[in-house]
């Protein structure tokens, strides 16, 4: 965002790329302290807002990265956002810098449903030391660590979607499984 007019010109942009008439998600990309400001700065969540009453957005939210009294400022100060999209996984989970699990419950304090992102940290959590792997196996000798990583993020209240990425057809194979 540059200027006024960007909000309107890159969602026209992104409808026509994508070929639809409108969007059943929408999310403001990667807030942050200063991605707020300049959403803020821009009227993102007005004109968000204004795309929504046009039948163009039906859910509209946003993507976090910053720390859990921010997210409660934002969702305090835009009640109308329909969900959030989170980081959770259990690396994350007390992660000071993270804050997986404060964000949680600061999206459940506001009510809003929650997306997760990065379940699997990047693939990370996906290759976990011998001794963690053998203590998967003994628990379910079938489900791989990936799995139990998007697990744990499904498992927690207000989550409504988990999204996993994966790089071959044996991680989608995987994912479908569970």
């Amino acid at each position: 965002m540059k200027e006024a007019g960007d909000n309107e010109r890159y969602f026209n942009e992104q409808l026509e790329k994508c070929g639809v008439d409108y969007f059943d998600y929408y999310l403001i990309h990667s807030l942050s302290h200063s991605h707020y400001d300049m959403a803020e700065k821009f009227d993102c969540f007005a004109f968000l807002q204004k795309m929504k009453k046009q039948g163009k957005i039906r859910q509209m939210g946003f993507s976090y990265h910053d720390d859990a009294d921010l997210l409660d400022r934002i969702l305090t100060e835009h009640p109308e956002t329909d969900f959030v999209q989170l980081q959770i996984n259990y690396i994350d989970w007390e992660s000071e810098g993270i804050q997986s699990r404060k964000c949680l419950e600061i999206a459940n304090k506001h009510n809003k449903p929650v997306v997760v992102m990065e379940p699997v940290k990047g693939g990370t959590i996906a290759n976990v030391p011998g001794e963690a792997d053998a203590m998967f196996g003994e628990l379910q000798p079938d489900m791989s660590a990936a799995s139990w990583a998007i697990r744990f993020a499904a498992s927690q209240p207000g989550v409504f979607m988990v999204l996993s990425g994966m790089s071959n057809m044996e991680q989608l194979r995987d994912n479908i499984s569970y």
